[in-house]
């Protein structure tokens, strides 16, 4: 099993600083924006805000418990002026991930999924390509099996911090290819199973449908 405390704090720290880095590029981009829309009329509540809808199908490849997995869901919500998003989303574990529990005669499969909220920032989203920071919190449940019969579960807590490559392929559709995190704590098992061997990194691969010019 992983002990990868130091090497998660070192993650953290990573992510944060690329999030501030491309926070930075995102706030200057809004000072060009907010240059450019000068010439528009002002109100007493300041410029019009735009607000649009999204939802997007998401496929994540990744490790769990050292072994290779893949989680698919979606998630959906509002976008805010092209730059800030915000919805709700659900992801659930779909390949077969077999380890053998307590008793080393006994394989288990595991099932799991969780759910939660989508935020997140687009950096210069009217470019071609261009790149968005997502963050996912959530609740999950992790559900342990010995042929098909119930053996335990546990609820866990999840953090998951990313950042995507997307383009605009047309007004309505983006294609994203991203990285992400998953930092998952709480887990309480009887069976040899820790958050160390649930968080990992992930490549994801998404389709994004919406209005977003």
């Amino acid at each position: 099993m992983k002990t990868g405390n130091q090497n998660s704090m070192k993650t953290i720290i990573l992510i944060i600083g690329i999030i501030i880095g491309l926070a930075t590029l995102s706030f200057a981009q809004d000072q060009i924006d907010e240059i450019q829309k000068k010439d528009q009329m002002q109100t007493l509540f300041g410029f019009e805000s735009k607000i649009t809808g999204y939802g997007s199908l998401d496929t994540k490849f990744t490790r769990l418990n050292d072994k290779d997995a893949v989680i698919v869901g979606g998630h959906g919500g509002v976008i805010f002026n092209s730059y800030f998003y915000f919805g709700l989303g659900a992801y659930g574990l779909v390949t077969t991930n077999q380890f053998s529990g307590s008793s080393p005669e006994e394989s288990l499969d595991m099932q799991m999924g969780y759910t939660g909220l989508m935020m997140g920032f687009n950096i210069m989203p009217k470019k071609v390509v261009h790149f968005s920071v997502p963050l996912f919190l959530g609740v999950g449940n992790l559900e342990l099996e010995h042929n098909d019969i119930f053996v335990e579960n546990s609820a866990f807590l999840l953090f998951e911090p990313g950042l995507q490559l997307e383009v605009n392929v047309a007004q309505f559709m983006k294609i994203g290819l991203g990285v992400g995190y998953r930092m998952v704590h709480g887990t309480n098992l009887r069976n040899d199973l820790t958050d160390d061997d649930l968080s990992y990194w992930s490549g994801n691969f998404s389709l994004v449908f919406g209005k977003f010019n």
